[in-house]
């Protein structure tokens, strides 16, 4: 039997046992549980937006200004191209590990003149010239899976930065949503502030014309001017967080502080039915981070396999062509070569790296469930706080009636003279009190509703990713 037939069996021996560490990217990850619903949705109410994803969470509250901030902010943030640059970066890195799969050509040539010196007339003597030109191919063979896997493994990787940038576009927006809200409760709150410095100056000018006629006393005078002072103190305070806030805004929409007013409405809306939460197994599909999780495990599975096939030897095969000549190319030279290397003696540090990439597996393993445990931990927390937020916004409005018909009460009796100021007073504070807690009540309604888009993953119209990374490139 010749040397190429042997090195023929050889090689379809080696291709026999191609397949040493095998992946299912559809195997159950997940070492917990998932339960059938969500326990806070039974109680929940309303659910009735629609269970196909196609839409933004933003636009379920109906506010343009809302709507143009949010994607101003997802155009224009800086913290979303720096993912972005990290899925070119990521993409880069699994286009490498693809092409290794391929053989390479290489081209060398070149162009030799020599000459010992010069003779008195200036021409050359004992000139020599050699030119050539080869190229060079270069090919491992991939029979263990290692080049294979290291690709699959980068394309994951890539797709995870997909999904972190994603993640990233939902933080954002949730963020631009957050400090939208809150700007309109701040400037709710000044004009309930301005509205209760009126009514405290009135009262100030009833309480001192009592006094002028003897029919109050100065306790009653400074009562009523204390009640003033401290509501005017809320004034620059209110104004500044609206300021802070304005600045933040600004930055998360890529633009330096104080760049403009973007929010000037005060009106705090009420959010829409609660959408339908699904059920729990879906989290693993609409939250980014999540999905991004997902594939980091069936990654660092695949590097597994790369490991173990790095424990077994390479076969490599090659050949060049050539041609030489003085000092045109007269000479061909053709040669072809196979290369076998088995790794010997490593003192167990290949071993090593295969024990090391299955103890980051556990442990991605370990996270993804952990995450998917917090997911549902979020998603019930946002349901139970919007559901508590609801109940107390309705507890302090009735509770604010109560406190103005006492005011009212309160006044009438100290109008006749039945009674001292005290008690109108008391009721003031207490009205004022609830007026600015009526107001944030109102906010936390929407921040829950915010915070619960947030817990499940939106939903989210995403662009295409190529048109992302092509327009990066440009």
């Amino acid at each position: 039997m010749g040397s190429l037939q042997r090195l023929f069996i050889f090689f379809i021996c080696l291709l026999s046992g191609c397949a040493i560490h095998s992946v299912d990217e559809q195997a159950r990850l997940l070492e917990v549980e998932v339960p059938p619903r969500f326990s806070e949705s039974e109680s929940a109410s309303g659910a009735v937006q629609p269970n196909d994803w196609n839409y933004s969470w933003w636009e379920t509250f109906k506010d343009e200004d809302l709507n143009r901030l949010i994607e101003s902010g997802l155009a224009a943030n800086f913290g979303l191209r720096q993912y972005v640059a990290r899925i070119e970066q990521a993409t880069a890195l699994a286009r490498q590990a693809g092409a290794r799969l391929y053989p390479s050509l290489d081209l060398d040539t070149g162009y030799e003149l020599e000459w010992d010196g010069e003779t008195g007339s200036g021409e050359s003597r004992d000139r020599q010239e050699a030119s050539d030109l080869g190229f060079l191919l270069g090919w491992e063979m991939d029979i263990w899976g290692r080049l294979s896997s290291l690709r699959r493994s980068e394309n994951l990787a890539a797709h995870a930065t997909i999904e972190d940038w994603l993640g990233a576009r939902l933080l954002l927006s949730t963020a631009i949503a957050e400090t939208y809200f809150e700007i309109q409760e701040q400037r709710r709150q000044l004009e309930v502030i301005r509205t209760q410095i009126k009514t405290n100056e009135t009262l100030l000018q009833l309480t001192s014309l009592r006094f002028g006629q003897g029919q109050s006393s100065i306790v009653d005078v400074l009562q009523q001017q204390e009640q003033l002072e401290t509501t005017l103190a809320r004034v620059p305070q209110t104004e500044a967080r609206i300021g802070q806030l304005e600045y933040s805004l600004d930055v998360l929409l890529g633009r330096p502080p104080g760049k403009g007013n973007h929010v000037t409405s005060s009106r705090l809306g009420r959010p829409s039915p609660l959408p339908a939460v699904g059920i729990p197994a879906l989290l693993l599909t609409r939250r980014p981070d999540l999905r991004g999780a997902q594939k980091r495990v069936l990654a660092l599975d695949y590097d597994i396999g790369a490991a173990l096939a790095e424990q077994l030897p390479t076969l490599s095969l090659g050949g060049s062509i050539g041609w030489k000549g003085d000092p045109s190319f007269a000479d061909a030279i053709t040669s072809v070569f196979t290369g076998l290397a088995a790794p010997l003696f490593d003192a167990g540090e290949r071993r090593s790296e295969v024990t090391f990439r299955k103890a980051r597996l556990e442990e991605a393993l370990a996270g993804y469930s952990n995450r998917y445990l917090s997911a549902l931990f979020e998603v019930e927390a946002a349901l139970l706080e919007e559901r508590k937020s609801e109940e107390r916004l309705v507890l302090v409005e009735q509770q604010l009636a109560t406190a103005q018909r006492l005011l009212t009460e309160a006044r009438n009796r100290f109008s006749q003279g039945l009674t001292d100021y005290l008690p109108v007073f008391t009721s003031l504070s207490i009205v004022q009190n609830l007026e600015r807690d009526v107001v944030s009540s109102h906010r936390s309604v929407l921040s829950a509703r915010v915070g619960l888009h947030r817990a499940l993953g939106g939903p989210m119209l995403n662009p295409d990713t190529p048109v992302i990374l092509s327009s990066a490139n440009e």
